[in-house]
């Protein structure tokens, strides 16, 4: 994602972290400005720990973790690279990632490829992955398209890869990770994201893969690493206020808490909340689920930006792309509301508040002064 100012990038990554249940993230060329930093955190992931480094120029790259499940200690930062220590605390080991953003000549990354190779010395016996924008390819077979001799830059990558002992980690979805945006003949697609690891990655988790997944708006795709889901934690049970208001609520909570399930009370509990989840799922559509609009324009792109693939060079379908991100755009922006007293409000500070001011009263509030008694719910106990 390049650029967290606006509220809709920021709405992306946390919509890809909460989709995938991912509990780390490396963030490439924020774009925010000292002075912007806490504004954009407490927006972004107000729970998560960060690591900014502005010592350098271009404030490349941002470090965010969920500290419940990691622990992260950053060991060395560089103008191109961000190298911690992670621990990952339902298993209680540690690991090394390195985030990498290169620069875009071929001279510049030769420090890169030096600081990789300086760091692959020291992390032989702990499992290191290294990701993220290297801005080069390893060969011809990774770009779409007109481009400059890559045959040098490629060579000395290879020779990274050769130095530092890292080997490629089996990548799913769409192959080019990167595109120009152009919409005519000048279109242009490479591989300049991808993720390495050394044997002792591989060794401990050897189904590992990540997927490259839609770009959407930006120019880069997000890659998204895959590996043991066995043990994940399933989210709360959760549901809006605002359906308690129903006269649907009680009896639906009423006809499912009558069901008899054999097991212990928590298993019980929790086979009785699944079988709600359809019921107030339902409920929420009948009261209009405000989200769908957003919901169809990213469908919509997601769908153009995979019919591309068949034809990376077809006008129509590069121009079907571009409109599909005008529609996610304007799908996703609030213009103007309408205030209770029958006024029109245009202004984006007006329109914010009045919003924030009618869900605040749509889901109760601030205080919670309703409480159901559990025999009324259960009234045959």
């Amino acid at each position: 994602m390049r650029g967290l100012n606006r509220r809709d990038h920021q709405v992306s990554v946390t919509d890809l972290i909460s989709k995938h249940a991912l509990h780390f993230i490396g963030i490439l060329e924020t774009r925010v400005a000292v002075g912007n930093v806490a504004r954009v955190q407490r927006g972004l992931l107000p729970r998560w720990n960060y690591f900014v480094d502005y010592g350098g120029p271009g404030n490349r790259v941002w470090l965010a973790w969920d500290p419940d499940f990691v622990d992260v200690t950053v060991v060395e930062t560089g103008a191109q690279f961000m190298h911690c220590s992670v621990l990952i605390r339902s298993i209680h080991m540690f690991v090394f990632i390195t985030v990498v953003y290169g620069v875009n000549d071929v001279v510049g990354r030769r420090e890169l490829w030096r600081d990789l190779a300086r760091i692959s010395t020291v992390v032989t016996a702990v499992p290191w992955l290294v990701g993220g924008d290297f801005n080069t390819v390893l060969d011809t077979s990774e770009v779409c398209g007109p481009s400059g001799d890559i045959t040098g830059a490629a060579a000395e990558f290879q020779g990274c890869l050769h130095d530092t002992g890292l080997i490629h980690v089996p990548m799913l979805g769409e192959r080019f990770t990167w595109h120009n945006c152009s919409r005519d003949s000048r279109s242009l697609w490479k591989q300049l994201d991808r993720l390495l690891a050394n044997d002792r990655w591989l060794g401990n988790w050897p189904d590992t893969a990540y997927a490259c997944l839609n770009a959407r708006t930006s120019d880069h795709s997000p890659l998204v690493l895959r590996g043991d889901t066995s043990s994940r934690c399933f989210g709360m049970f959760r549901f809006d206020n605002y359906l308690a208001r129903s006269a649907e609520f009680i009896p639906s909570v009423q006809r499912i808490w009558r069901h008899h399930i054999v097991g212990t009370a928590m298993f019980s509990v929790t086979k009785k909340l699944k079988a709600l989840k359809p019921i107030f799922q339902a409920q929420r559509q009948r009261k209009g689920d405000l989200s769908t609009n957003v919901s169809l324009a990213k469908g919509f792109l997601a769908a153009a930006q995979t019919l591309l693939t068949t034809d990376r060079h077809c006008p129509t379908l590069l121009h079907l792309e571009f409109c599909c991100k005008l529609v996610l755009r304007l799908a996703s922006r609030l213009e103007q509301n309408m205030h209770t007293d029958g006024r029109t409000l245009t202004s984006q500070p007006d329109v914010t508040n009045e919003f924030i001011r009618y869900y605040q009263e749509l889901l109760g509030g601030s205080t919670r002064d309703r409480v159901i008694d559990l025999h009324y719910l259960r009234p045959w106990a």
